[in-house]
């Protein structure tokens, strides 16, 4: 059984909703050294169940622009994960997981939809 809470659907999230959530989740360079990062492109459309957003961070000292980081939002697994420019070419490393509570609070607090599953 799922049960739904809010009205509006995950796949209704804005690029400024998902902004907050890569900052929630700490998946941009840390804000106590960085601006907050600026969307280069957003894409709600590519794949049924997965929004993506290519974004950069400055340096508030100097700056300088940080990597390119690429963060995808699975709206239906409820997870995430996100590359940087230098890390494609190096392993391919992906940073992923589920979203946390914080995040949940913030989609709630929004009216999203979040899903609650009861495997009973």
């Amino acid at each position: 059984m799922i049960i739904e809470i809010g009205s509006k659907p995950l796949k209704e999230l804005s690029a400024d909703e998902l902004k907050q959530i890569i900052i929630i989740e700490g998946s941009c360079p840390g804000l106590q050294y960085w601006n907050e990062p600026k969307i280069i492109d957003f894409n709600n459309t590519m794949f049924s169940d997965t929004h993506y957003v290519d974004f950069v961070s400055y340096r508030t000292s100097d700056l300088v622009k940080s990597s390119d980081y690429t963060f995808f939002f699975n709206f239906k697994k409820f997870s995430f994960h996100y590359t940087r420019d230098f890390e494609q070419n190096q392993n391919q490393k992906i940073n992923s997981k589920r979203v946390g509570l914080e995040t949940i609070r913030y989609l709630l607090s929004k009216g999203y939809d979040v899903p609650i599953y009861n495997n009973a």
